[in-house]
């Protein structure tokens, strides 16, 4: 008891710190709910990075810094999200695109592994060369991601 009371107990989470955040994530949640991730804006996650930036030497306590990181890694997959989403529509135009199907640039490369994706490769006849697309149903499982983090994110601080 007496060596309990003599160690310094580090600080909690501050909640207040994190209250821009805890908005935009709660944003973020509804617009995943609704099935509307494509839909998630520039200026959303502009919020989220520039949170993020803001607290990034301001966190106090384990707890601040493990929820911080939960943000970050929350606006990592959330940017992922949104490129796949913008790639939806790259080349759709051409009738070597399957419908249905995202064509794999050097961009979503770094994201087919990350999310284990599964990959078609394709023969560009004209060519002869060789092309990789995914299911655009890709999104679904980078969606699934961001609402894992959005909950993880909504435990630590109701556990704190």
């Amino acid at each position: 008891m007496f060596f309990a009371a003599g160690c310094p107990t580090e600080p909690g989470l501050d909640k207040g710190k994190f209250a821009e955040l805890s908005r935009v994530a709660q944003d973020l949640k509804t617009a995943i709910s609704s099935g509307k991730l494509c839909e998630v804006t520039d200026t959303v996650l502009q919020r989220l990075a520039s949170g993020t930036a803001a607290l990034k030497d301001k966190t106090a306590s384990t707890a601040e810094r493990d929820l911080l990181a939960a943000y970050s890694h929350l606006l990592t997959t959330c940017q992922d999200g949104l490129l796949l989403c913008r790639s939806k529509t790259i080349l759709t135009g051409f009738e070597f695109v399957p419908k249905g199907r995202i064509y794999v640039t050097q961009e979503l490369d770094p994201l087919l592994e990350k999310y284990d994706l599964t990959v078609e490769r394709h023969v560009y006849k004209p060519t002869g060369k060789y092309w990789k697309s995914i299911s655009g149903d890709s999104i679904q499982v980078v969606r699934e991601q961001i609402a894992f983090e959005i909950k993880n994110i909504e435990s630590r601080e109701n556990y704190n």
